[in-house]
C-alpha cells in the first residue's frame, strides 16, 4: 500500500478548501487502483477527459475539521488552466437534444417565482444550454459568461444569440458588468480549486437578494455508496465534492442561504447510459445492445441547489 512518503513531490500540498484546515483523515475516504498523486505530470494530465474502468483519481480525503470531502494532492492552478483550455463540451456523446431535457428541468426549477434573471451570469456555461433555457423561459437585459474553455464560446453564443447585450470572460476579475441578479453554475463548483473564494466574489458582484443556482454531486448519495471508488464523481476534474451539509455550509461562509436543496434527475437514451455504464464497470459495452433506445430520466446521486444573497 503506497503512503504519503510515495507522493510525487510535483503535486502541491491543499488545504480544505472549506475551512482551511491540514488536518484529514488518516486513510483516504476514497482511492484509486491507480492514484494520480504517485504518478508524474505527464502521466497523469493524460487521464483527465473520459470515463473508463480502470478511472484515474487523486485519492479523497475527509476533513478532520468540517468534513468536507476533498483531494489534499491536486493539480495546480496553471496546470489546470491547460487541461481546461480546449476541453470537449460536456454531452458526454448524448445526442443534445437529450440533454437539453435535463438542462430545461434545472432551468424550471431555477426560475421559481421571486428570482429574476434580468441581469444573468452563468459560471462554466459551457456550451449553454442552460443559458438557452433560462432566456426562453425569460430574456434578460444582460448576460455574462465566464467561461475560459475557448473551444466552446461560438456555440454558447449561438444558443443566446438573441440577447444583444453579452459579456464573455475567463475569469470573474475580468468582468465590466456587476450588479446581478441571478447567478447559475451546473457541475462547476466541483471543479474549482478555490470555490470558497470564488463564492464569496461572486457575493460581492449580485445585487441585493440576488439568487444562486447550482449543481453538484453528492457524496453521500446512494449510488455513490453502492459503486463505491467506480462512482464516476471520482476523477481527475473534482478536487472537492459536497454533501448537503458541506454544501450549506460552504454557502453559509461565502454569504449566500440556502433556500432549497434537491435530487436532481439528468435525462439519457437508455442505450448510451447502458454503454457508458458498462465502460465505468468493466463490462463488455455488447449489454447496451439489449437496451431499448428510449429517453428515460435517472437520478444519479446529484443535487441541485438555490440560495440568496445574505
Amino acid at each position: 500500500m503506497s503512503t504519503t512518503k510515495d507522493i510525487n513531490t510535483v503535486w502541491d500540498r491543499r488545504a480544505c478548501p472549506l475551512c482551511g484546515s491540514f488536518k484529514i483523515s488518516i486513510k483516504p475516504n476514497s482511492t484509486a487502483k491507480h492514484p494520480a498523486e504517485l504518478m508524474p505530470w505527464e502521466t497523469a494530465k493524460s487521464y483527465f477527459i473520459g470515463l473508463r474502468s480502470d478511472q484515474v483519481f487523486f485519492s479523497y480525503y475527509r476533513c478532520q475539521d468540517c468534513e468536507l470531502l476533498y483531494c489534499p494532492w491536486y493539480f495546480n492552478s496553471k496546470q489546470l488552466s491547460e487541461l481546461y483550455a480546449a476541453m470537449p463540451d460536456n454531452t458526454m456523446g448524448e445526442d443534445k437534444s437529450t440533454v437539453s431535457k435535463t438542462q430545461s428541468a434545472y432551468a424550471r426549477w431555477i426560475m421559481r417565482p421571486g428570482v429574476s434573471n434580468n441581469r444573468y451570469l452563468e459560471v462554466g456555461p459551457d456550451i449553454g444550454l442552460v443559458a438557452k433555457e433560462i432566456v426562453n423561459l425569460n430574456s434578460p437585459q444582460h448576460i455574462t459568461f465566464l467561461e475560459p474553455n475557448q473551444s466552446v464560446k461560438a456555440e454558447l453564443l449561438a444558443n443566446v444569440s438573441r440577447i444583444e447585450s453579452i459579456e464573455v470572460v475567463d475569469f470573474i476579475e475580468s468582468m465590466q458588468e456587476t450588479n446581478f441578479s441571478l447567478v447559475t453554475g451546473v457541475h462547476v463548483y466541483d471543479h474549482l480549486l478555490k470555490p470558497l473564494h470564488d463564492l464569496q466574489e461572486l457575493r460581492k458582484n449580485v445585487s441585493p437578494g440576488a439568487h444562486l443556482a447550482i449543481v453538484v454531486h453528492n457524496e453521500k448519495s446512494t449510488l455513490r455508496k453502492l459503486l463505491n471508488s467506480k462512482w464516476p464523481p471520482f476523477c481527475l476534474q473534482h478536487p472537492q465534492l459536497y454533501n448537503p451539509e458541506t454544501l450549506k455550509e460552504i454557502l453559509k461562509l461565502a454569504g449566500w442561504k440556502v433556500i432549497s436543496t434537491e435530487r436532481s434527475t439528468n435525462w439519457y437514451h437508455l442505450k448510451h447510459f447502458v454503454k457508458m455504464g458498462a465502460g465505468v464497470l468493466g463490462i463488455s459495452p455488447v449489454i447496451a445492445k439489449l437496451a431499448p433506445n428510449i429517453e428515460v430520466p435517472i437520478k444519479l446521486g446529484n443535487m441541485i441547489s438555490i440560495s440568496q444573497a445574505i
